[in-house]
């Protein structure tokens, strides 16, 4: 059975974009880019949704992302990637599956399978209905050093508590935080 893993940059107040979805604070260097690298490679698959994958399609299969950071470049390229869109029809990046049916089942199904991790990129309203059926497994996050004041959480409102083992973590020399979390099962008992 394959786990899901997530990769998502966050601000210290716990949004994953500004209040005009603007990405333009996140900073990467060599830990950072690093720090993506790993979870590359021990993926099998990656899942984004369409805002995410028109960002990722703009640079990792150009020139220039070959040139300046080959291995995510590569990786991105090479790995299948599952796009959950209702507005996309088409795509010219190579190995690109556009999907319509409804998250949550696709990915139940895919986690039966064998081989490398699912790796969700991003993509905060996926990780919401996938965080709300309970089918994340290990929660990776980069917190930069920088308060937004606003925008759009990373994690969806829920009734829920949701245990985290912390499993890894490091403060990179820019002041970015890598943390990585397993996702607790949650007790059933009363």
């Amino acid at each position: 059975m394959r786990k899901l893993v997530t990769d998502h940059l966050l601000s210290l107040d716990g949004f994953c974009c500004g209040p005009d979805d603007e990405i333009d604070w996140f900073t990467f260097d060599e830990e950072s880019l690093e720090f993506s690298r790993q979870l590359l490679r021990g993926a099998s698959m990656v899942i984004l949704g369409r805002r995410t994958f028109e960002l990722f399609a703009k640079y990792w299969p150009t020139p220039e992302a070959r040139h300046e950071e080959p291995v995510i470049s590569e990786r991105l390229t090479t790995l299948p990637k599952l796009v959950f869109s209702r507005s996309l029809v088409t795509s010219t990046w190579e190995n690109t599956r556009l999907v319509r049916d409804p998250v949550a089942g696709v990915i139940r199904e895919l986690k039966q399978g064998s081989g490398g991790h699912l790796l969700l990129c991003g993509s905060p309203t996926i990780l919401a209905t996938l965080w709300k059926e309970h089918l994340v497994d290990e929660l990776n996050v980069r917190i930069q050093p920088i308060v937004l004041g606003g925008g759009r959480p990373l994690l969806p409102q829920t009734a829920e508590r949701y245990p985290l083992v912390h499993r890894d973590g490091r403060v990179f020399r820019s002041g970015v935080t890598g943390l990585r979390y397993e996702v607790a099962a949650l007790s059933t008992s009363a």
